[in-house]
C-alpha cells in the first residue's frame, strides 16, 4: 500500500517554506507534519522536476552560457574522514546558466574529477542549439571537455580567471569566512573569437550565492547539510525547479523559463504539486506493469 501523502494545500506550504531556506525541523514545527512527510515532498517533487527539466530543456537557443562548480559536502567534510566513502565527503555542484534568460538549464552533482566534468559538459552541449559563446573559470579540464563535447558545433570559448589574495591561503572547505578577496580578474580567448567584454562567470556565481542563501543544505556552519547523497540530489533539483519555473527574477520581471520561451506563464506552487502528482502516478503505474511483466502475467 502506498504511503499516505500530505494534502495538496500542505504540500504547497511546505514547498513555500523550503524555497525560502527554512530548515526541515522548522517546517515540521510550523505545519505540524512529520519529518518523513517533508522528506517525501522533497524526494518526490525533486524527482518530478528533474525529470521535467531533463525532457524540456532541449534545443535551447542560448547565445551565451556560463559554467562553474560549487563545493559542498554530504555527511562529513572530506578532510575529516578517516577513509574515503563512495557517497559521503566532498561533492561539487556543476551548473550551467544562460545569462540572458537566467535559466539554469543543466546541473550535475559529483566529484571534481575530470570524469564528472566530461559528463557535465556533454550534457550541456546536448541541450544547446546554434552558435554559442561559452565562459568558464580557469579550470584546465574545461578546454579539453568543451572541445570533445561541442565538436563541430559553432561556438567560441573564453575564460574569466579571478586572482585572489593568497597570502593567508587555505582551501575553501577549511575557510570560516568565505573565500579570499579578489584582487584582479583576467579574461582570455581560448577557442575561436569570443567577445571578451561579455566573457564572465558572474551570473553563475550569483546563482550559487542564491543556492547558499536559499537551500539550507549549502549554508555553511549549520546542521542543515545533507546526510544522504540521493536526497541531496533531489533537494538541488527541487531548488533549480522552483528557481526556473516559480520564482520571478528581479531583473527579468518574470521567471527564467518564461524568458527562455519554454513556458508561457509563471508557475505557482500548486502547478508544481500537480506535476508531482502526475509524475508519481505514472511512475507507480510503470512499476506495477514492470512487476507484472517479471511475473509473466
Amino acid at each position: 500500500m502506498p504511503h499516505a501523502r500530505l494534502s495538496k494545500e500542505k504540500q504547497v506550504y511546505v514547498l513555500a517554506a523550503l524555497s525560502e531556506g527554512t530548515p526541515i525541523n522548522a517546517v515540521c514545527r510550523m505545519f505540524k507534519v512529520g519529518k518523513h512527510a517533508v522528506l517525501r515532498v522533497i524526494e518526490e517533487t525533486g524527482e518530478a522536476l528533474a525529470d521535467y527539466m531533463d525532457k524540456n530543456f532541449r534545443d535551447l537557443p542560448c547565445q551565451r552560457i556560463e559554467m562553474d562548480e560549487q563545493w559542498q559536502y554530504v555527511g562529513k567534510h572530506g578532510q575529516r574522514m578517516e577513509r574515503k566513502e563512495q557517497e559521503r565527503g566532498d561533492f561539487w555542484l556543476w551548473a550551467a546558466i544562460d545569462p540572458d534568460s537566467k535559466l539554469a538549464f543543466s546541473h550535475m552533482i559529483g566529484t571534481r574529477r575530470n570524469t564528472t566534468g566530461t559528463w557535465f559538459v556533454q550534457d550541456v552541449a546536448a541541450r544547446v542549439a546554434g552558435p554559442v559563446q561559452i565562459a568558464t573559470d580557469a579550470n584546465r579540464s574545461y578546454a579539453f571537455n568543451i572541445r570533445g563535447a561541442f565538436g563541430a558545433k559553432a561556438y567560441s570559448y573564453g575564460t574569466d580567471a579571478k586572482n585572489f589574495d593568497d597570502r593567508d591561503w587555505q582551501p575553501d572547505s577549511q575557510r570560516k569566512n568565505g573565500v579570499a578577496p579578489i584582487v584582479s580578474s583576467e579574461r582570455k580567448a581560448v577557442i575561436g573569437s569570443p567577445n571578451l567584454s561579455t566573457v564572465t562567470t558572474s551570473h553563475v556565481e550569483r546563482l550559487f550565492l542564491s543556492i547558499r542563501q536559499e537551500c539550507t543544505r549549502f549554508t555553511r556552519l549549520t546542521l542543515g547539510y545533507s546526510k544522504d547523497l540521493e536526497m541531496h540530489k533531489r533537494a538541488v533539483a527541487l531548488h533549480f525547479g522552483l528557481y526556473n519555473f516559480c520564482r520571478k527574477h528581479a531583473t527579468l520581471g518574470t521567471t527564467p523559463a518564461v524568458a527562455a520561451g519554454i513556458e508561457e506563464k509563471r508557475w505557482g506552487l500548486e502547478d508544481v504539486v500537480a506535476l508531482t502528482a502526475t509524475f508519481m502516478a505514472q511512475k507507480e503505474e510503470s512499476l506495477f506493469e514492470a512487476a507484472f511483466e517479471r511475473a509473466g502475467l
